[in-house]
């Protein structure tokens, strides 16, 4: 049986250890990706491991109509960072925004979805209606009615467009796979402001951005609140979850999940948060904060441990070399370089990656 593959050939990994994954060869490299911002801990963390295996000896799942101690104390976890009156757990962060959008059109009795250009949502089809890359989504429409995209950071466009019609905007505080691309605080509040005199929702999708930032939410760094919040990736570190936070209840039977708030992640996600919160991860986050200097760059952008690189030409020419010299990093588009390494990372291996990155892109481009 062969697997369907979307990607290009592959590297194929083997184990993992704290910030660094091993390839079939034996070679050993820093993850600067972490399974696309997943492994927010690293890989192998001995006291999720833990908490894995006496959890599988008790309970791995018990259906979503069923209470159990493991998701309470994940929810328990949760209200440190933000106060919301109700969650639902599903098992990934495109579920999480389906959720979202599920929510605010039925709270709203609206239809209308207002997202951004160069946003990226998901790749189920609510959320890759909501998506903004056309190579994602050609080959699947038509996708939902209802959607519709205004500029990013265009305050002017955003008081034109969301009106009465409007049942949620959609936004990223940081837009991960277009390249790091952060709001600008007055569009984030002037968005808030236009969602509240209109009667729409704020969906604020934090499913690359969580806790990576120096915030718990990206969108704290604004001072804004959102009327909805879209959870996923590095919040069980690997092991797959989705979280979707409101104020407002869903009636029994119109939303659901086979899998999601199983005992085994809630268990995960609550060990996730407990270390967070007592080695302080997310307030060190600014003290080790990724900085690169180059030539080659043309800007660094992004918040914290959620960064990226803009090239002055093709990152084709710099990935194989970062990969020789031991790193992994992401990309987006063709001349971004992304980095979403480990958030416990120790500031001697995040100036080991600064300061190799910057050899190697000099190597290239001289």
């Amino acid at each position: 049986m062969k697997e369907v593959s979307v990607y290009n050939k592959r590297m194929k990994l083997v184990k993992g250890e704290g910030a660094y994954v091993w390839d079939e060869e034996g070679n050993r490299y820093f993850d600067a990706l972490t399974g696309i911002g997943v492994a927010i801990l690293g890989h192998n963390n001995k006291k999720l491991v833990e908490q894995m295996k006496d959890q599988s000896k008790k309970l791995v799942v018990a259906g979503p109509m069923f209470a159990h101690n493991e998701k309470e104390e994940f929810f328990d976890q949760i209200e440190h960072y933000v106060d919301y009156d109700y969650a639902f757990m599903s098992n990934s962060g495109t579920e999480a925004v389906e959720a979202a959008i599920k929510f605010a059109r039925h709270e709203t009795g609206r239809e209308k979805i207002i997202s951004m250009t160069n946003a990226f949502h998901g790749r189920t089809l609510g959320s890759l209606s909501a998506t903004w890359k056309k190579e994602y989504k050609d080959d699947f429409k038509p996708l939902l009615d209802g959607f519709e995209h205004i500029p990013f950071n265009n305050t002017e466009v955003a008081k034109e467009e969301i009106d009465e019609e409007t049942g949620a905007v959609i936004m990223e505080p940081i837009q991960g796979q277009a390249g790091m691309i952060p709001a600008e605080p007055d569009f984030v509040q002037t968005v808030k402001d236009l969602c509240e005199d209109h009667g729409a929702l704020l969906i604020d999708d934090e499913v690359q951005s969580g806790m990576r930032t120096g915030k718990f939410l990206a969108i704290q760094h604004y001072g804004v609140e959102p009327d909805i919040v879209a959870m996923g990736k590095g919040l069980a570190n690997g092991v797959p979850i989705g979280l979707t936070l409101c104020d407002f209840d869903i009636p029994k039977g119109k939303h659901g999940s086979t899998f999601g708030g199983n005992p085994f992640a809630s268990k995960v996600a609550a060990a996730v948060l407990k270390v967070i919160k007592k080695e302080k991860l997310i307030e060190k986050i600014t003290e080790i904060s990724i900085n690169l200097e180059s030539e080659q760059i043309i800007k660094l952008r992004g918040k914290g441990m959620m960064k990226g690189a803009i090239m002055g030409d093709t990152v084709d020419n710099y990935m194989p070399k970062l990969q020789e010299a031991g790193i992994i990093a992401g990309v987006s588009g063709n001349r971004i370089i992304r980095f979403l390494p480990p958030i416990n990372v120790t500031e001697k291996k995040i100036s080991w990656l600064e300061r190799t990155v910057e050899e190697v892109i000099d190597d290239v481009g001289d």
